[in-house]
């Protein structure tokens, strides 16, 4: 394992190698499990040249830089590429010094042509959109490449377009390296009670079936399965009550533990999975794997409270809520731009936390791979402190006792008759004098190394 593979972990926005960066994705899809979450700060373009702080890997031509060793003649497929995972897989590969020679061409599936412009910033990366009306454009972009990394996309239809998408590699018959992206739980849930979970069970088996059969030519010969477990990003969702109350709402009860995993980690885990080489397609030690990747620290809600609070400097509570509130939540402007079967995925997984089925941690590959288990909770909400910090309020000067309340040198008063007045004037009042703690704390947070907030690992 070389000194470049044990650096920290790939996060969102935060450390990244030796530095500090920031990422301003366009959206967040909730993986397969993932996946997640808080669109509105995804909506704005992505700026992931900002993410690595390592040495630039372009030149001003757009030309990758040589890290001195061989070019692989790999050539990579990545489906849903303009989502987060995607993207952020595609970053990765065009511009870390491990993976720019890993590979000869990198080819992106996205979804509409809009999607396709979030991809224009990579000049070597190149573009195809789906049609499932177009079967031949699809077998004959699958014939052009040997390896493929399917991320089932995060819409109502992911199940039909993934087995869309197998098919046509069957046809083409040359994608040797098959890795498909899947959400860990699906083997714990139940199809009635959790089919959004219980689908990807179904997907993997199509995956793993062209290896044993000879018809499909070198199809899936050498296939990988990754499942993700629930992305931590998915608590972007509750940062309005974060911020707004110093309490985060989950539904999954006062005792019951699941460990979240960063995107970030997720990304780095999938980039190295599919430039592996090995003598039969992928390296032998993710070669027929399946690789199940959670977050390093089983908690509960008290515990994640409470490692949010001390990444945050200040107090944050655990809120347990029932399923209908959550679901109140996800159908509000929080949750708007989150598709509904993603919705219902989230629900699902919640309940499967409930059931005690979310109770365990699987790092084996992030410590086998880069050697840390991966991004730890308070980590995350370090990384994401703006969005999760609440708001400090500065109570306003000149308030009198008699019964009057001034705001700044507005000179406005304001009667106070009648408690409904006084209320209203009250929070005008703090409304127009909140303070966004970020701005009280601009510059790079320290690195104080990695640490275990909570018990229950």
């Amino acid at each position: 394992m070389t000194a470049a593979r044990r650096r920290s972990p790939l996060t969102i926005r935060g450390r990244v190698g030796g530095g500090t960066a920031s990422l301003k994705p366009e959206r967040v899809l909730p993986l397969a499990p993932f996946r997640h979450p808080h669109r509105d700060l995804h909506r704005q373009a992505y700026n992931l040249p900002e993410l690595l702080t390592m040495a630039p890997k372009r030149g001003s031509n757009g030309e990758e830089k040589s890290n001195g060793s061989k070019k692989s003649s790999r050539k990579i497929l990545i489906t849903a590429g303009e989502g987060q995972t995607g993207r952020l897989i595609i970053d990765l590969l065009a511009n870390d010094d491990d993976y720019v020679n890993k590979y000869d061409e990198l080819t992106a599936l996205v979804f509409s042509e809009q999607a396709k412009s979030v991809l224009d910033e990579y000049n070597s990366v190149k573009t195809i959109i789906y049609d499932p009306k177009d079967e031949e454009m699809l077998v004959k972009s699958m014939s052009q490449v040997d390896t493929c990394l399917l991320i089932p996309p995060a819409r109502k239809d992911k199940a039909k377009i993934t087995r869309t998408l197998l098919e046509a590699a069957k046809k083409a018959q040359t994608v040797q390296n098959l890795v498909l992206l899947s959400s860990a739980g699906a083997d714990y849930a139940e199809r009635d009670a959790q089919p959004r979970l219980r689908e990807f069970i179904d997907l993997e088996a199509l995956a793993m079936q062209p290896k044993g059969d000879p018809s499909t030519g070198d199809a899936g010969h050498s296939p990988c399965v990754i499942r993700a477990g629930f992305y931590a990003e998915n608590l972007l969702l509750y940062s309005k009550q974060a911020q707004g109350e110093g309490r985060l709402p989950l539904p999954i009860g006062e005792g019951h533990k699941f460990a979240p995993v960063a995107l970030g980690d997720v990304a780095q885990l999938a980039a190295y999975v599919v430039t592996s080489e090995g003598p039969h397609g992928l390296a032998d030690d993710v070669r027929s794997q399946v690789i199940v990747a959670t977050g390093p620290q089983l908690t509960a809600g008290p515990e994640l409270a409470v490692a949010a609070s001390q990444a945050l400097g200040t107090k944050m509570e655990f809120e347990s809520i029932d399923e209908a509130t959550a679901k109140k939540i996800l159908s509000s402007e929080q949750g708007e731009e989150v598709d509904e079967a993603e919705r219902e995925y989230l629900l699902e997984y919640y309940a499967l936390v409930r059931a005690g089925r979310a109770n365990y941690t699987a790092t084996t590959a992030m410590l086998a791979f880069f050697g840390h288990r991966g991004q730890e909770p308070a980590e995350f909400f370090q990384t994401y402190s703006a969005e999760f910090k609440p708001k400090k309020r500065r109570k306003a000067e000149g308030a009198s006792a008699g019964g009057t309340h001034e705001t700044g040198n507005t000179g406005t008063r304001v009667s106070t008759r009648g408690a409904a007045a006084q209320a209203k004037a009250d929070a005008s009042a703090a409304a127009a004098d909140d303070v966004d703690m970020e701005a009280e704390e601009k510059g790079a947070v320290p690195d104080k190394g990695r640490r275990t907030v909570t018990k229950g690992l």
